[in-house]
């Protein structure tokens, strides 16, 4: 019974999906308040990993408004999550998207050799995606760390699927790029977040709100190995199935990029990443250590 009730755990994910799906809109809207701030009072060590992340951002402000901020960023954390599970609710049909930088996308993919697409655990970073499929006629495959719980896991990817979107799983198998090498080869798109590093990946470090972060050194190699320009791309939610895409021009690596040179595209799209956070400092999800 403690495992099924587990934040990650399968009951809980697929509990989540049929009320996220079959859900009165009233109670998918404003649910995510009630559940938010429980789960902020339920995970103590998660609510000051919060506070600390706000604090790199915002800096130390009172108590009171520290407060009100670290609850902000569960509840649309909720928000988001209830979202990306009702993709197949007729409200999802409808979904408003602005994009900022749209050009910078299409220009990158005129050139014929795929993208990567840098993100981050910000805002309805899952609901990207089947936007991007559906808005850019786009073949993504969405780049994630494997979850503890495979049957959750399951239960969400298959929901993604529905919506047009793949999904593949690493950290399991030193051969899990080959896939995403041949896909981008093949024109396509790979999406991947830069904010959490895989446990025991390569990584490069870059500064983020005055101090060193490391993040995951694959995407910027998977772009100077297959020639594919780097497109960092984030999102904000603005409402109820309301979205605000930010895209950034692209950042273009040599086939035989040095270190040096992987190590200033990381910093450039650590900076556009820094400088959309710091706009919605409430939806950054980076709840691990």
């Amino acid at each position: 019974m403690a495992r099924a009730l587990r934040p990650d755990s399968a009951f809980l994910r697929r509990l989540a999906y049929a009320g996220a799906r079959f859900g009165p809109r009233f109670v998918i809207e404003h649910s995510p308040k009630f559940f938010g701030t429980a789960f902020a009072l339920a995970l103590p060590e998660t609510r000051a990993r919060v506070r600390h992340n706000l604090r790199r951002v915002k800096g130390t402000r009172g108590f009171f408004r520290e407060q009100r901020d670290v609850f902000q960023t569960f509840t649309s954390y909720a928000a988001c999550f209830a979202e990306s599970l009702g993709i197949d609710r007729p409200d999802a049909q409808n979904t408003q998207l602005s994009v900022d930088g749209d050009g910078h996308l299409r220009s990158a993919l005129n050139a014929g050799r795929g993208a990567i697409l840098v993100t981050a655990h910000i805002g309805p970073w899952d609901c990207a995606a089947r936007l991007l499929v559906k808005n850019f006629s786009a073949d993504v495959l969405v780049v994630m760390l494997a979850e503890p719980d495979e049957q959750a896991r399951r239960v969400h990817d298959a929901v993604r699927q529905r919506g047009g979107v793949r999904v593949v799983h690493v950290g399991e198998h030193p051969l899990d790029g080959l896939p995403l090498l041949r896909h981008v080869r093949n024109g396509g798109m790979v999406a991947v977040q830069i904010d959490r590093a895989a446990p025991g990946g390569r990584g490069l470090d870059v500064e983020l709100f005055g101090t060193l972060e490391r993040i995951p050194e694959g995407p910027f190699r998977l772009a100077a190995l297959s020639g594919a320009p780097i497109v960092p791309i984030f999102a904000h939610r603005a409402g109820y199935f309301r979205y605000e895409f930010s895209i950034a021009p692209p950042i273009w690596l040599n086939r035989r990029a040095s270190t040096r040179e992987l190590q200033g595209a990381a910093s450039v799209a650590a900076a556009t990443m820094q400088s959309f956070i710091s706009r919605h400092p409430t939806e950054w999800f980076h709840f691990s250590n």
